[in-house]
């Protein structure tokens, strides 16, 4: 018997970087989400070199939700409590700006401030999109 050859997705002309975060130990959920909202997201964006991102979006982890999803046996995480969507034109111009050296500065300072980054997982993805209303 045959077996079809195995294709990948077709590769998406922007960078896409998902990037899974820890809050720093001693650090509650709460003052985990409003610092990285309120504080870090707005300080970077004041540092950014250009070229910008094109996209970034943060989502925190719904604790209720994830102990509801749970309940109906579904495999859920506590290991992370937000994961961030970054996006650049391309992954030349995503690593130009991970490369800055006084954003990179900057980055690793406030990120001292509430999550652990030992504890940070990149990870690059295509995105093909099925569905968008």
């Amino acid at each position: 018997m045959a077996t079809a050859a195995t294709t990948l997705p077709p590769k998406s002309e922007r960078a896409r970087l998902l990037v899974l975060v820890k809050r720093k130990a001693g650090t509650t959920k709460e003052e985990f989400c409003e610092y990285w909202w309120k504080q870090h997201s707005p300080t970077m964006f004041a540092h950014i070199p250009e070229p910008s991102f094109r996209r970034f979006d943060q989502m925190h982890v719904n604790d209720e939700i994830n102990a509801q999803l749970a309940k109906f046996g579904a495999k859920t995480t506590n290991q992370w409590d937000g994961i961030a969507l970054i996006e650049a034109a391309s992954w030349e111009e995503l690593f130009k700006i991970m490369n800055d050296t006084e954003y990179a500065k900057i980055r690793e300072e406030d990120e001292a401030r509430f999550a652990d980054r030992a504890e940070t997982l990149l990870i690059p993805v295509v995105n093909i999109n099925f569905l968008d209303n």
